[in-house]
Protein backbone atom coordinates (compact mmCIF):
# COMPACT_ATOMS: atom_id res chain seq x y z
CA UNK A 1 0.00 0.00 0.00
CA UNK A 2 1.11 3.89 -0.81
CA UNK A 3 -0.01 5.61 2.04
CA UNK A 4 0.67 10.04 1.75
CA UNK A 5 0.68 11.69 5.27
CA UNK A 6 0.12 15.17 6.02
CA UNK A 7 2.89 16.26 8.22
CA UNK A 8 2.39 19.93 7.50
CA UNK A 9 1.52 20.47 11.39
CA UNK A 10 5.02 19.69 12.54
CA UNK A 11 7.35 23.02 13.68
CA UNK A 12 9.84 22.07 15.51
CA UNK A 13 8.24 20.09 18.76
CA UNK A 14 7.47 16.85 18.41
CA UNK A 15 4.06 16.40 20.06
CA UNK A 16 1.24 14.08 20.19
CA UNK A 17 0.46 14.63 16.45
CA UNK A 18 3.62 14.72 15.37
CA UNK A 19 4.49 11.74 17.25
CA UNK A 20 1.62 10.26 16.16
CA UNK A 21 2.65 10.58 11.92
CA UNK A 22 6.28 9.16 12.94
CA UNK A 23 5.20 6.07 14.85
CA UNK A 24 3.03 5.47 12.29
CA UNK A 25 5.29 5.30 9.42
CA UNK A 26 7.97 4.03 11.08
CA UNK A 27 5.75 1.06 11.48
CA UNK A 28 4.19 1.11 7.83
CA UNK A 29 7.28 1.67 6.22
CA UNK A 30 9.02 -1.51 8.59
CA UNK A 31 5.86 -3.95 7.13
CA UNK A 32 6.44 -2.99 3.34
CA UNK A 33 4.59 0.04 2.65
CA UNK A 34 5.55 3.14 1.18
CA UNK A 35 4.94 6.28 2.80
CA UNK A 36 5.19 9.97 1.17
CA UNK A 37 5.69 12.61 3.89
CA UNK A 38 4.26 16.20 3.39
CA UNK A 39 5.85 18.91 5.46
CA UNK A 40 6.52 22.51 5.58
CA UNK A 41 9.73 23.69 3.00
CA UNK A 42 11.52 25.25 5.55
CA UNK A 43 11.53 22.08 7.69
CA UNK A 44 12.52 19.49 5.93
CA UNK A 45 16.07 19.55 6.86
CA UNK A 46 14.60 18.66 10.20
CA UNK A 47 11.73 16.20 8.58
CA UNK A 48 14.58 14.13 6.79
CA UNK A 49 16.64 13.85 10.35
CA UNK A 50 13.62 12.32 12.09
CA UNK A 51 13.24 9.85 9.32
CA UNK A 52 16.88 9.67 8.49
CA UNK A 53 17.67 5.98 7.51
CA UNK A 54 14.40 5.36 6.91
CA UNK A 55 13.23 2.77 3.88
CA UNK A 56 10.07 2.94 1.94
CA UNK A 57 9.92 6.63 2.20
CA UNK A 58 9.48 9.82 0.50
CA UNK A 59 9.94 13.35 2.08
CA UNK A 60 7.70 16.23 -0.27
CA UNK A 61 8.42 19.85 0.59
CA UNK A 62 5.16 22.69 0.12
CA UNK A 63 5.31 25.90 0.14
CA UNK A 64 3.58 26.69 3.25
CA UNK A 65 4.46 28.35 6.43
CA UNK A 66 1.47 27.21 8.74
CA UNK A 67 -1.38 24.64 9.17
CA UNK A 68 -3.66 26.51 10.24
CA UNK A 69 -7.43 26.76 8.38
CA UNK A 70 -6.59 28.72 5.76
CA UNK A 71 -8.05 29.08 1.69
CA UNK A 72 -4.09 28.71 0.94
CA UNK A 73 -3.69 25.53 2.59
CA UNK A 74 -7.60 24.69 1.14
CA UNK A 75 -5.71 24.86 -2.01
CA UNK A 76 -3.10 23.26 -0.91
CA UNK A 77 -5.15 20.09 -0.20
CA UNK A 78 -7.74 20.14 -3.14
CA UNK A 79 -5.02 20.31 -5.64
CA UNK A 80 -1.49 20.50 -4.65
CA UNK A 81 -1.86 17.17 -2.79
CA UNK A 82 -4.16 15.47 -4.31
CA UNK A 83 -1.94 15.66 -7.73
CA UNK A 84 1.31 14.73 -5.26
CA UNK A 85 -1.27 11.42 -4.13
CA UNK A 86 -1.94 10.51 -7.96
CA UNK A 87 1.91 10.72 -9.08
CA UNK A 88 2.65 8.76 -6.47
CA UNK A 89 0.26 6.30 -6.93
CA UNK A 90 -1.00 7.02 -3.38
CA UNK A 91 -4.18 4.20 -2.69
CA UNK A 92 -5.11 6.54 0.29
CA UNK A 93 -4.14 10.37 1.67
CA UNK A 94 -4.16 11.14 5.65
CA UNK A 95 -4.69 14.18 6.96
CA UNK A 96 -3.24 14.09 10.53
CA UNK A 97 -4.68 17.42 12.31
CA UNK A 98 -8.18 18.15 12.66
CA UNK A 99 -9.24 19.64 9.22
CA UNK A 100 -8.82 19.41 5.62
CA UNK A 101 -10.39 20.25 2.77
CA UNK A 102 -9.66 18.54 -0.54
CA UNK A 103 -12.95 20.20 -2.79
CA UNK A 104 -11.43 18.35 -5.57
CA UNK A 105 -10.81 14.81 -4.20
CA UNK A 106 -8.74 12.38 -6.64
CA UNK A 107 -7.46 9.84 -4.06
CA UNK A 108 -9.45 8.69 -0.86
CA UNK A 109 -8.90 10.47 2.17
CA UNK A 110 -9.12 10.29 6.04
CA UNK A 111 -9.07 13.00 8.53
CA UNK A 112 -7.70 12.36 12.32
CA UNK A 113 -9.96 15.13 14.69
CA UNK A 114 -8.72 14.48 17.76
CA UNK A 115 -11.35 16.25 19.71
CA UNK A 116 -13.86 19.22 19.00
CA UNK A 117 -12.65 21.55 22.50
CA UNK A 118 -13.92 24.86 20.58
CA UNK A 119 -17.83 23.41 20.13
CA UNK A 120 -17.68 23.41 24.29
CA UNK A 121 -14.52 25.99 25.43
CA UNK A 122 -14.00 28.81 23.11
CA UNK A 123 -10.75 29.43 24.99
CA UNK A 124 -8.38 31.96 23.18
CA UNK A 125 -10.19 31.36 19.83
CA UNK A 126 -11.79 34.44 18.84
CA UNK A 127 -15.39 34.62 19.05
CA UNK A 128 -15.46 35.39 15.12
CA UNK A 129 -12.86 32.82 14.19
CA UNK A 130 -14.90 30.23 16.42
CA UNK A 131 -18.65 31.11 14.79
CA UNK A 132 -17.53 32.22 10.89
CA UNK A 133 -14.15 29.99 10.17
CA UNK A 134 -13.74 27.08 12.90
CA UNK A 135 -17.21 25.47 13.11
CA UNK A 136 -18.24 25.64 9.25
CA UNK A 137 -14.99 24.62 9.03
CA UNK A 138 -14.76 21.36 11.10
CA UNK A 139 -18.52 20.37 9.41
CA UNK A 140 -17.04 20.99 5.98
CA UNK A 141 -13.70 19.00 6.67
CA UNK A 142 -16.25 15.88 7.82
CA UNK A 143 -18.54 15.88 5.02
CA UNK A 144 -15.18 16.24 2.52
CA UNK A 145 -13.66 13.59 3.46
CA UNK A 146 -14.14 9.75 3.24
CA UNK A 147 -13.60 9.13 6.69
CA UNK A 148 -12.93 10.54 10.13
CA UNK A 149 -10.41 8.65 12.96
CA UNK A 150 -10.64 10.34 16.14
CA UNK A 151 -8.90 9.02 19.66
CA UNK A 152 -11.70 8.07 21.70
CA UNK A 153 -15.53 6.70 21.96
CA UNK A 154 -16.38 10.43 24.18
CA UNK A 155 -14.84 12.17 20.70
CA UNK A 156 -16.97 9.70 18.81
CA UNK A 157 -20.08 10.81 20.07
CA UNK A 158 -19.20 14.71 20.64
CA UNK A 159 -18.08 14.83 16.84
CA UNK A 160 -21.27 12.94 15.82
CA UNK A 161 -23.38 15.50 17.95
CA UNK A 162 -21.99 18.71 17.59
CA UNK A 163 -20.68 18.40 14.12
CA UNK A 164 -23.90 16.83 12.80
CA UNK A 165 -21.62 13.67 11.25
CA UNK A 166 -23.10 9.83 10.97
CA UNK A 167 -21.68 8.09 14.04
CA UNK A 168 -20.99 5.25 11.08
CA UNK A 169 -18.56 8.10 9.46
CA UNK A 170 -16.20 7.97 12.76
CA UNK A 171 -13.72 5.32 13.82
CA UNK A 172 -11.98 5.28 17.42
CA UNK A 173 -8.50 4.93 16.93
CA UNK A 174 -6.56 5.96 20.40
CA UNK A 175 -3.42 7.28 20.91
CA UNK A 176 -0.13 5.27 21.52
CA UNK A 177 2.85 6.40 24.19
CA UNK A 178 5.85 7.67 23.41
CA UNK A 179 8.89 6.16 24.90
CA UNK A 180 10.05 7.10 27.87
CA UNK A 181 12.99 8.40 29.07
CA UNK A 182 15.49 6.48 31.63
CA UNK A 183 15.19 7.41 35.56
CA UNK A 184 18.12 10.24 35.35
CA UNK A 185 18.99 10.55 39.39
CA UNK A 186 20.87 13.57 38.55
CA UNK A 187 18.22 15.09 36.78
CA UNK A 188 15.44 14.62 40.01
CA UNK A 189 18.35 16.54 42.21
CA UNK A 190 18.24 19.52 39.45
CA UNK A 191 14.55 19.87 39.34
CA UNK A 192 14.47 19.41 43.30
CA UNK A 193 16.70 22.69 43.93
CA UNK A 194 14.74 24.18 40.74
CA UNK A 195 11.40 24.07 41.92
CA UNK A 196 11.85 23.74 45.54
CA UNK A 197 10.54 20.65 46.67
CA UNK A 198 11.92 17.91 48.72
CA UNK A 199 10.06 14.57 49.23
CA UNK A 200 6.08 15.40 48.99
CA UNK A 201 4.73 17.15 46.19
CA UNK A 202 1.38 16.88 43.87
CA UNK A 203 1.68 16.72 39.89
CA UNK A 204 -0.56 18.82 37.13
CA UNK A 205 0.14 18.40 34.28
CA UNK A 206 -1.55 20.29 30.70
CA UNK A 207 -1.32 24.17 31.11
CA UNK A 208 -3.62 26.72 32.27
CA UNK A 209 -6.26 26.90 30.02
CA UNK A 210 -9.54 28.16 30.91
CA UNK A 211 -11.11 23.42 30.83
CA UNK A 212 -8.70 22.29 32.80
CA UNK A 213 -9.74 23.40 36.06
CA UNK A 214 -6.76 25.02 37.50
CA UNK A 215 -8.73 27.51 39.78
CA UNK A 216 -10.70 25.01 41.60
CA UNK A 217 -7.30 22.69 41.89
CA UNK A 218 -5.95 25.75 43.71
CA UNK A 219 -8.66 25.94 46.16
CA UNK A 220 -8.82 22.14 46.37
CA UNK A 221 -5.18 21.78 47.12
CA UNK A 222 -5.28 24.35 49.56
CA UNK A 223 -7.87 22.40 51.54
CA UNK A 224 -5.56 19.38 51.71
CA UNK A 225 -2.75 21.63 53.00
CA UNK A 226 -4.77 23.70 55.45
CA UNK A 227 -7.07 20.50 56.62
CA UNK A 228 -5.54 17.82 55.99
CA UNK A 229 -1.85 18.57 57.05
CA UNK A 230 -0.37 17.93 53.59
CA UNK A 231 3.29 19.83 53.89
CA UNK A 232 4.29 19.11 50.08
CA UNK A 233 3.64 21.76 46.99
CA UNK A 234 1.76 21.59 43.82
CA UNK A 235 3.47 21.59 40.43
CA UNK A 236 1.33 23.06 37.94
CA UNK A 237 3.30 22.31 34.50
CA UNK A 238 2.85 24.06 30.59
CA UNK A 239 4.33 27.26 29.20
CA UNK A 240 2.75 30.44 29.89
CA UNK A 241 2.97 32.66 26.28
CA UNK A 242 2.93 36.73 26.20
CA UNK A 243 -0.40 35.51 24.72
CA UNK A 244 -3.59 37.64 25.86
CA UNK A 245 -5.80 34.95 26.41
CA UNK A 246 -2.53 32.81 28.53
CA UNK A 247 -1.60 36.45 30.43
CA UNK A 248 -5.29 36.76 31.69
CA UNK A 249 -5.73 32.54 32.52
CA UNK A 250 -2.05 33.30 34.75
CA UNK A 251 -3.59 36.22 36.08
CA UNK A 252 -6.94 34.18 37.63
CA UNK A 253 -4.95 31.88 38.71
CA UNK A 254 -2.52 33.90 40.58
CA UNK A 255 -5.20 35.49 42.37
CA UNK A 256 -6.70 32.09 43.41
CA UNK A 257 -3.01 31.95 45.22
CA UNK A 258 -3.42 34.68 46.90
CA UNK A 259 -6.92 34.34 47.80
CA UNK A 260 -5.96 30.87 49.39
CA UNK A 261 -2.39 31.97 50.56
CA UNK A 262 -0.83 28.87 48.63
CA UNK A 263 2.04 31.73 47.55
CA UNK A 264 4.81 29.49 48.94
CA UNK A 265 3.01 25.99 48.07
CA UNK A 266 1.91 26.37 44.66
CA UNK A 267 4.53 26.29 42.05
CA UNK A 268 4.31 27.08 37.77
CA UNK A 269 6.95 25.19 36.27
CA UNK A 270 6.50 27.03 32.98
CA UNK A 271 8.09 24.74 29.75
CA UNK A 272 9.26 21.86 30.81
CA UNK A 273 11.27 18.71 28.40
CA UNK A 274 9.84 15.48 27.95
CA UNK A 275 12.46 14.42 29.87
CA UNK A 276 12.38 16.50 32.71
CA UNK A 277 8.66 15.31 33.02
CA UNK A 278 9.66 11.80 32.93
CA UNK A 279 11.59 12.12 36.31
CA UNK A 280 9.09 14.50 37.86
CA UNK A 281 6.30 11.48 37.35
CA UNK A 282 8.68 9.25 39.00
CA UNK A 283 9.08 11.36 41.76
CA UNK A 284 5.32 12.69 42.27
CA UNK A 285 3.10 11.51 45.05
CA UNK A 286 0.57 11.39 42.20
CA UNK A 287 -1.38 13.12 39.27
CA UNK A 288 -4.06 14.89 39.60
CA UNK A 289 -5.62 15.88 36.43
CA UNK A 290 -9.34 17.25 36.88
CA UNK A 291 -10.12 19.03 33.73
CA UNK A 292 -13.63 19.73 32.67
CA UNK A 293 -13.36 18.30 28.86
CA UNK A 294 -10.10 16.00 27.32
CA UNK A 295 -11.02 14.20 24.10
CA UNK A 296 -8.30 11.32 25.41
CA UNK A 297 -5.99 12.95 27.83
CA UNK A 298 -2.19 11.52 27.34
CA UNK A 299 -0.82 12.31 30.63
CA UNK A 300 -3.04 10.28 32.33
CA UNK A 301 -1.18 7.08 30.68
CA UNK A 302 1.52 8.82 30.30
CA UNK A 303 1.69 8.87 34.93
CA UNK A 304 0.32 5.39 34.52
CA UNK A 305 3.23 4.29 32.56
CA UNK A 306 5.70 5.50 35.36
CA UNK A 307 3.79 3.60 37.90
CA UNK A 308 2.41 6.89 39.37
CA UNK A 309 -0.99 6.62 41.05
CA UNK A 310 -3.96 9.12 39.49
CA UNK A 311 -6.68 11.29 39.95
CA UNK A 312 -8.72 12.40 37.03
CA UNK A 313 -12.27 13.67 35.80
CA UNK A 314 -15.26 11.09 36.26
CA UNK A 315 -16.18 13.16 32.47
CA UNK A 316 -15.56 13.27 28.47
CA UNK A 317 -12.57 11.29 27.68
CA UNK A 318 -10.75 10.78 30.73
CA UNK A 319 -12.97 8.55 32.31
CA UNK A 320 -12.48 6.10 29.28
CA UNK A 321 -8.77 6.62 29.01
CA UNK A 322 -8.24 5.73 32.87
CA UNK A 323 -11.24 2.81 33.12
CA UNK A 324 -10.90 1.61 36.38
CA UNK A 325 -7.14 2.23 36.92
CA UNK A 326 -7.85 6.11 37.74
CA UNK A 327 -9.33 7.46 41.01
CA UNK A 328 -12.32 9.39 39.41
CA UNK A 329 -13.49 12.61 40.80
CA UNK A 330 -15.80 15.56 39.55
CA UNK A 331 -13.95 18.12 38.45
CA UNK A 332 -16.30 21.23 39.36
CA UNK A 333 -16.72 19.53 43.20
CA UNK A 334 -13.86 20.73 45.28
CA UNK A 335 -14.31 18.97 48.61
CA UNK A 336 -14.21 16.27 46.26
CA UNK A 337 -11.28 16.57 45.15
CA UNK A 338 -9.33 17.15 48.51
CA UNK A 339 -11.23 14.11 49.59
CA UNK A 340 -9.66 12.52 46.78
CA UNK A 341 -6.30 13.43 46.83
CA UNK A 342 -6.49 13.07 50.84
CA UNK A 343 -7.29 9.26 50.31
CA UNK A 344 -4.63 8.18 48.34
CA UNK A 345 -1.83 10.07 50.50
CA UNK A 346 -3.45 8.14 53.68
CA UNK A 347 -4.14 4.59 51.80
CA UNK A 348 -1.18 2.58 51.21
CA UNK A 349 -2.80 0.00 49.86
CA UNK A 350 -5.20 1.96 47.15
CA UNK A 351 -1.87 3.87 46.21
CA UNK A 352 -0.23 0.62 45.24
CA UNK A 353 -3.49 -0.84 43.61
CA UNK A 354 -3.54 1.85 41.48
CA UNK A 355 -0.03 1.83 39.98
CA UNK A 356 -0.27 -1.81 39.54
CA UNK A 357 -3.54 -0.68 37.27
CA UNK A 358 -2.28 1.98 35.77
CA UNK A 359 1.22 0.13 34.79
CA UNK A 360 -1.22 -2.65 33.01
CA UNK A 361 -3.46 -0.09 31.43
CA UNK A 362 -1.13 1.84 30.02
CA UNK A 363 0.80 -0.95 28.37
CA UNK A 364 -2.07 -1.59 25.75
CA UNK A 365 -1.78 1.77 24.18
CA UNK A 366 1.26 1.19 22.12
CA UNK A 367 1.91 2.80 18.93
CA UNK A 368 1.67 -0.91 17.09
CA UNK A 369 -1.69 -1.43 17.86
CA UNK A 370 -2.71 2.35 16.96
CA UNK A 371 -0.67 1.54 13.54
CA UNK A 372 -2.29 -1.71 12.91
CA UNK A 373 -5.77 -0.30 13.47
CA UNK A 374 -4.84 2.63 11.04
CA UNK A 375 -3.78 0.03 8.46
CA UNK A 376 -7.43 -1.78 8.56
CA UNK A 377 -8.89 1.41 8.32
CA UNK A 378 -7.28 2.45 5.51
CA UNK A 379 -8.09 -0.93 3.47
CA UNK A 380 -11.34 -0.50 4.53
CA UNK A 381 -11.59 2.90 2.88
CA UNK A 382 -9.76 1.93 0.09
Amino acid sequence: MRIVFDFRKYDGVVGGVEQGVIQITRYLTSTDHFVVILCKRNKIEEVNNIFAGNQNLKIVPLDVTTHAMSVKNAKLDSTTIQNIALSEKADIIHFFYNWSFPFMKKVPSVLTIHDVIPFTFREAMGPVRNLFLYKPGIKMACRLNDMIATVSEFSKQDISKKVGVSLDKIRVMPNGLRETNPRDTSLEEELKKKFDINEDFVLNVGGIHERKNIVRLIHAFSRLTNNKGYSGKLLITGSVSGAPYQEKMKKICDVAVRETGMENKIIFTGFISEKELDSLFTMADFLIYPSLYEGFGIPILEAMKAGLPVITSNITGMAEVAGDAAYLVNPENIDEMTSAMSELLQNEKLREEMKQKGIERARSYTWQNVSERYLKLYKEII
